[in-house]
């Protein structure tokens, strides 16, 4: 993929993301308005319902318990109800229209207590409407309501007194705590809203009365929602019932919570798969960059050996040189060692890609490995010295006889060594140190070489990783040789530590268990 594409299509990728992350949001913004909305419509028909039926239960008690005797008080109407029709007729061919109103007054004395006191009420009846007669006999119909019964009694309807009698009690004598409570918890219930709520009755100042409870206390500063709870004869309000909920965003979601649950599930796929997108096609584009540098690395590593072998055999060739059997033996040995320096560099690669597969088994068995690196460290003194550069070794172990594989610890060491030669920009100086740390076999290789930026100390055992990328040759190498260090002692279950300073050198730390079966 071209490299300037992914760019350009992470863009897109992005702008879209936001665009629909930003119309989700949007949506859940809407659906909470209108849960919200639905909550507080519940809530206020519950509020209603509570209300007239801790009215109902006012009266009743009122009649039934305060004053049971009202029910055998007489009414005294000797004032006889009047009546008053009007009515207009409207003639047409074939049908007669009636318009009629009724009007009946009623004067009304009740009796409120033994000691003669009563009340004076005047009622009022009224009724109209419009009635259709067709010229053929026998034939009226309504086209509305029709009139009203008739008045047959002079009964006083004990609720109105009730109501304006009980407007003068103390509101704990109107209504109990518990009682209330009860109401409000039925009415949320039938109206679907089973969670927590606390309750108040409040005053005409807005203060909270004595009926209330310890929630609404605690949560009083919260939203509430408030309805008219007792009124006085001219419909003005005495006492509000307010209510309010601690857990409603947690009602409100639970009560949703499939279509919620869904919309996040949705919103955080769609995130997760553009991030896992977006991540993906950066490493595609990393991975192209550092195989082109391995090529190029990899090309640099083969043109020398090969050049080498070609100037060789074309010696060879010379008539001079094939007659001379020093001269033969010295190009052969040229030949063959460049020969097995683009083996070494083979076998890199195919031991990386078999690390990769998992391929690699190792064979364990019971080695000197101080005896191993002073070999190695001697044989690879040789090189540094070629430098001018000196490899110095401290061994400070008591047990170092355990199992190990020979083969891939040997080839760790020297890529760690091969490091340190090759990060020394002026005369190397190389310290092999060992130490034992409880059941750990310890080695320390350091150099005071060009160490390396803090961001890349994480970094430098990726595989084709190097400090210095693309044509930069100044530093052989295919980025292979930390990765292999740090897989080969991960299999023998060891741990690789790197501590660097910019221009101040390196030092990396091999941890090898002395226990493993």
């Amino acid at each position: 993929m071209n490299n300037k594409f992914i760019p350009f299509i992470s863009v897109l990728m992005t702008i879209s993301m936001i665009v629909f992350v930003s119309l989700q949001l949007y949506w859940i913004r809407e659906l909470y308005s209108a849960l919200n909305q639905d909550f507080s419509n519940k809530v206020y028909s519950a509020l209603e319902s509570s209300a007239l039926k801790t009215q109902e239960m006012e009266v009743e008690k009122y009649l039934n318990q305060d004053y049971r005797n009202f029910a055998k008080n007489v009414v005294d109407s000797s004032n006889q109800p009047t009546q008053t029709y009007i009515q207009q007729n409207s003639d047409s061919a074939n049908k007669m229209t009636i318009t009629f109103q009724k009007s009946i007054v009623e004067n009304q004395n009740f009796p409120i207590s033994q000691k003669g006191d009563s009340i004076k009420f005047t009622k009022l009846y009224t009724d109209e409407g419009i009635l259709k007669i067709k010229k053929a006999p026998n034939t009226a119909e309504p086209l509305t309501a029709q009139l009203s019964k008739d008045i047959n009694n002079n009964t006083y309807a004990l609720r109105q007194f009730a109501k304006l009698s009980a407007s003068n009690l103390p509101i704990e004598q109107r209504v109990q705590g518990k009682i209330l409570d009860s109401i409000l918890a039925k009415e949320l219930s039938l109206n679907g809203l089973n969670t927590s709520f606390g309750f108040a009755v409040m005053d005409k100042k807005s203060a909270v009365t004595k009926v209330s409870n310890a929630i609404y206390e605690d949560q009083k500063d919260k939203n509430n929602y408030t309805y008219p709870l007792f009124t006085d004869n001219k419909d003005r309000t005495l006492y509000t019932l307010a209510v309010v909920f601690p857990r409603k965003d947690y009602s409100l979601a639970k009560n949703n919570l499939p279509m919620l649950l869904g919309t996040f599930m949705s919103l955080l796929t769609i995130l997760g798969i553009y991030i896992i997108s977006i991540n993906y096609m950066m490493k595609q584009k990393k991975i192209a960059e550092v195989k082109t540098d391995f090529i190029n690395n990899m090309s640099h590593e083969f043109k020398t050996p090969l050049a080498t072998i070609s100037v060789a055999t074309d010696s060879l060739a010379n008539d001079k040189i094939a007659t001379n059997p020093n001269k033969v033996k010295y190009y052969s040995a040229l030949i063959k060692q460049e020969n097995l320096r683009m083996k070494h560099q083979v076998e890199n690669v195919l031991n990386m890609s078999k690390l990769e597969r998992n391929e690699v088994k190792l064979f364990l068995k019971e080695t000197d490995v101080r005896s191993l690196i002073k070999r190695i460290t001697e044989s690879f003194g040789l090189i540094v010295a070629q430098r001018n550069g000196t490899l110095t070794q401290e061994f400070n172990t008591e047990q170092y006889t355990f199992k190990i594989d020979e083969f891939h610890i040997s080839n760790a060491l020297v890529n760690l060594l091969d490091n340190a030669n090759k990060y020394s920009p002026e005369t190397p100086e190389i310290k092999v140190k060992t130490r034992n740390e409880g059941n750990w076999y310890v080695v320390e290789i350091s150099d005071k070489g060009m160490g390396m930026e803090t961001d890349n100390k994480v970094r430098i055992f990726e595989k084709f990783f190097r400090e210095e990328t693309g044509n930069i040759h100044n530093v052989k190498g295919q980025g292979l040789g930390l990765s292999y260090v740090k897989k080969i002692i991960e299999l023998h279950k060891g741990v690789v530590i790197v501590d660097s300073q910019k221009d101040k050198g390196s030092t990396f730390t091999i941890k090898l268990p002395m226990n493993q079966g």
